[in-house]
């Protein structure tokens, strides 16, 4: 292994070191002999390993031993400022060139076990079921598609229609009348040649559509996660629940409430879902929501898709960096069993809003973490 120092900024002054790698994270380090300074400045080319930094300290320090250099590498490297300059490269110079902004992003996550290539490797290798190619749908696409995700299915049952091209941006207007599913995909398979893609223009109408399609195909494999983009029938997000649980899939809702965005996410067996949601909801109806419950609808707010350019453009984006989470594993998913929200007609301003595992949710049984668990505890000898 070759420690490499990542690009920082650091000053020095009154005996200290003053270090960030992210803005608005800064780092106080002691170093009145100014050795520590001169560890980090021997590591910028990242050429040495343990035993050659260490000579090159002891030139100036002849008491530094290899250990004293160790530990303060595996210090480093919990504040992230190490990568391994020997990692091996998983891409050619053109997907290096192609995804630099990526690696340069995951530059922030990654440490000497972990180099940046990882989880550009992992999007590369993954598939991603997504469900609708609208305003949100075809947002969600366009980010999987410039982070680098190996393969798409997309499902719609739409046709380009003129209304569309205030939010959607991958149809033109001689598409005019042509099935979603099938253009977008051509513009998939134009903008990454190397993309798979698999289009069905398709409704949704029960769990086993869903289920159908989690099974893969020739083309694509199981996919890895599902997002859905698709708010009608009334039962879908259920439909899409109960399919993905039973599968071991976790899946992405996103969609707009009025002038309110939003976006939540269920992983099988380790977090709240979608089940578990109604029947909290049906508690509560008991309590502070009886009203709701109880009094007759005398109007009814009509079904309109008022999504803008910027607002599924951002949606999207966020929907689309919460899939990288899963995909990659390089930080936790933020939507686990909550809504995040955003206020779009406001200030922007985000909140969040949790919702209870249900212990005794039927869906969350049917995954196969609580069937394994549950086979577990009937085979152990106390049971």
């Amino acid at each position: 292994m070759l420690p490499r120092l990542k690009s920082l900024n650091c000053l020095a002054g009154d005996g200290e070191l003053l270090v960030s790698l992210d803005p608005k994270v800064r780092t106080r380090i002691a170093d009145a002999d100014g050795q520590v300074l001169a560890l980090l400045t021997l590591l910028r080319d990242g050429t040495r390993d343990v035993a050659a930094l260490g000579a090159a300290l002891r030139e100036r320090w002849p008491g530094t031993t290899d250990m004293d250099v160790a530990t303060v590498l595996a210090q480093l490297d919990r504040f992230g400022w190490l990568e391994d300059a020997s990692a091996p490269e998983v891409f050619d110079a053109h997907d290096r060139e192609r995804y630099f902004s990526n690696l340069a992003w995951f530059d922030a996550f990654t440490t000497l076990d972990t180099p940046r290539e990882q989880p550009q490797a992992a999007l590369r290798g993954s598939h991603v079921l997504v469900l609708g190619a609208g305003g949100l749908g075809s947002s969600v696409l366009m980010n999987l598609a410039g982070l680098g995700v190996g393969a798409v299915t997309v499902v719609d049952q739409d046709r380009v229609e003129l209304r569309n091209f205030a939010r959607q941006f991958t149809y033109t207007e001689a598409e005019v009348g042509q099935p979603k599913a099938e253009r977008v995909a051509e513009w998939l398979k134009a903008f990454d040649p190397t993309l798979r893609v698999e289009a069905f223009r398709r409704r949704v109408e029960s769990p086993d559509d869903v289920t159908a399609l989690l099974h893969g195909s020739a083309l694509t494999a199981r996919p890895d996660l599902v997002v859905s983009a698709i708010d009608e029938p009334d039962e879908v997000d259920r439909w899409v629940n109960e399919a993905c649980v039973a599968a071991g899939i976790p899946f992405i809702r996103g969609g707009l409430a009025y002038t309110q965005g939003l976006y939540w996410s269920v992983d099988p067996g380790r977090s709240a879902c979608r089940e578990c949601l109604e029947r909290h909801r049906a508690r509560l109806a008991g309590g502070i929501d009886r009203e709701v419950v109880d009094r007759p609808r005398v109007l009814a707010q009509d079904r309109v898709n008022r999504a803008i350019g910027p607002v599924t453009s951002v949606l999207g984006g966020l929907v689309a960096l919460e899939a990288m989470r899963f995909l990659t594993g390089l930080s936790e998913p933020v939507s686990l069993g909550r809504y995040q929200l955003v206020d779009f007609a406001g200030d922007g301003h985000t909140s969040s809003d949790a919702w209870p595992v249900d212990p005794d949710c039927p869906v969350c049984a049917t995954s196969p973490v609580r069937r394994a668990a549950v086979a577990a505890v009937a085979a152990s000898p106390a049971a």
